[in-house]
This record gives C-alpha cells, sequence and structure tokens, in this order.
C-alpha cells in the first residue's frame, strides 16, 4: 500500500524535520561564533529548533507565503466549484 506524498502527516514531518535541521545548523554557528562548547550545542538545537518552527509557523499563519521557511509551499487556494443550473423541465401540452 503506497502512501500519497501530500498528506498532512508527510507534510507536517517533512516540516519538523526542516525545521530541526535549520535549528542544527543555527546552534552549530552559534557554538563557533560564540566559542561554546558542544555540550551547549546539544542544548542549543532542540531549542532554536523549537523556535524557529514557532516563529515560522506563525509567520505562515498571518503571512502564508512563509511557509516555504517550513520546506514546502502554501497550500494552492481550491478555485469555487461552478455547478450548471439545473435544466427546465420541460412544459407539457395543455390536456383538451
Amino acid at each position: 500500500m503506497s502512501t500519497p506524498l501530500n498528506t498532512t502527516t508527510t507534510r507536517a514531518t517533512g516540516r519538523a524535520f526542516v525545521a530541526a535541521i535549520i535549528g542544527s545548523i543555527l546552534a552549530w554557528v552559534a557554538t563557533k561564533v560564540g566559542k561554546f562548547n558542544t555540550g551547549t550545542f546539544a542544548t542549543l538545537t532542540p531549542v532554536i529548533s523549537g523556535l524557529y518552527y514557532t516563529v515560522v509557523n506563525a509567520l505562515e499563519k498571518k503571512y502564508p507565503k512563509f511557509g516555504w521557511l517550513l520546506g514546502t509551499l502554501p497550500q494552492p487556494k481550491a478555485k469555487p466549484v461552478v455547478t450548471p443550473p439545473a435544466p427546465a423541465k420541460a412544459k407539457s401540452a395543455p390536456k383538451a
């Protein structure tokens, strides 16, 4: 059984994974710039990842175009479905 790639679960997992990668990179940069030890890196990674996800998610709710910062584009807006009007009933011939 195959799972479609655009499911809610897949998108949520991908977004969390992107936040973890970005958080790791930012924590690594912080340890190099601040000359921290590896214990600090281990502490900063989940904190920065969580903050990154929270901030970008809040931005995305207000400005949907920020969704790409979590690795996905915003959902396309569905076009309204136009239903054609029902055909008119044929008039019956008057009874004589």
